[in-house]
């Protein structure tokens, strides 16, 4: 039998941080029409947030919202990635292990 997944408060303080400026990032800056949330508990937390607006673009002078989001999956150990969907728009996925609490 496989232990619960159980996401720490101090995890979910991160996650939350994490949808909270890649949505304010959306309603901001990308003209999207469309923004999707999607949160997967395993090994993982992983947080999934994806909207069909601009994209971001190559000559992004201002990343401190998206340092911030990298720097908090590199605290825990985990990985984060921003790119474009097929139908464009932006997408960013990011991904930390479980705490051991």
């Amino acid at each position: 039998m496989t232990a619960p997944a159980f996401v720490n408060a101090e995890l979910a303080r991160h996650a939350e941080a994490v949808i909270t400026e890649a949505s304010s990032n959306c309603v901001r800056h990308a003209d999207a029409s469309r923004l999707t949330v999607r949160v997967t508990v395993t090994d993982f937390l992983a947080v999934e947030v994806v909207d069909n607006g601009r994209g971001i673009p190559e000559e992004n002078t201002r990343s401190s919202g998206l340092a911030n989001i990298r720097q908090r999956a590199k605290q825990r150990g985990g990985t984060c990635e921003f790119s474009t969907p097929p139908g464009g728009g932006t997408q960013v996925r990011w991904s930390v292990p479980l705490a051991d609490d």
